[in-house]
């Protein structure tokens, strides 16, 4: 997961029901794999991995002055100038993360604030966005351009803008994907079946369970359902789940 906080930011939006000014295009948010311990979910045998369509950077805007409503003026002042630099330029966007909906962002009105690591600093959270290429094979380059882009934009007053250096990706309408995993599941099931000859038969389960994604390397997404299979005798007329 990234170094800039998106929860507070996205709990504000919902709770306030959206009410900033966005756009209706959605998009799955894949955020990073991390690792809090030793143990971690596996892949199973039959995963999909496709290239994701947005590279991200967060960003945080905040400012420290000491009066509430300059620093709202100026975090607002600031998130406007950001839109009208992205709004000359083809490939980059300011969206919000909402609930692991990205959405593109309109302008400064109505966005939620978020209490500092000081009572006298106020801050919100955006994302800059810009497609990846097809078959790109380096990453570094598109991190680069949005964090230059961030840094090209100078805070109103006391407001500054800070570039996170750890990427995420999006895809658009993942859901595209699961019928293809779907596929490639039973697609597997079908040969081992088949190698396995008249005696045995496959137990499969899991299919109907959510499909979930993974970061793999800020470039590609895989995809996954985590179903399994039991081989059995076709002797065998029962067989109880496993629980």
């Amino acid at each position: 997961m990234s170094g800039l906080s998106k929860t507070a930011f996205s709990v504000a939006l919902l709770t306030i029901g959206l009410t900033a000014p966005i756009a209706s295009a959605q998009e799955y948010r894949q955020e990073n794999v991390v690792v809090t311990g030793s143990r971690i979910e596996s892949l199973p045998g039959i995963t999909l991995k496709r290239q994701g369509d947005f590279l991200l950077v967060d960003v945080r805007i905040s400012s420290d002055s000491r009066e509430y409503a300059m620093r709202t003026s100026e975090i607002e002042k600031t998130v406007d100038d950001l839109l009208a630099a992205a709004r000359e330029k083809r490939d980059i966007s300011v969206n919000v993360d909402a609930g692991g909906l990205i959405y593109p962002l309109l302008s400064s009105e109505g966005l939620p604030l978020s209490v500092g690591s000081r009572p006298d600093t106020s801050y919100t959270d955006l994302i800059l966005r810009t497609p990846i290429p097809k078959n790109v094979g380096d990453i570094q380059p598109l991190v680069t351009k949005l964090e230059t882009f961030a840094n090209s934009i100078k805070g109103e007053g006391r407001a500054t803008i800070d570039a996170d250096d750890v990427p995420d990706v999006s895809v658009v309408n993942p859901d595209q994907y699961r019928m293809d995993v779907i596929d490639a599941i039973l697609d597997e099931v079908d040969k081992v079946t088949k190698r396995l000859g008249p005696n045995y038969r496959v137990i499969l389960t899991g299919l109907d369970k959510r499909m979930k994604s993974r970061n793999t390397d800020n470039i590609n997404v895989t995809f996954y359902i985590p179903y399994s299979y039991t081989i059995v005798p076709t002797s065998m007329t029962t067989v109880l789940p496993e629980y």
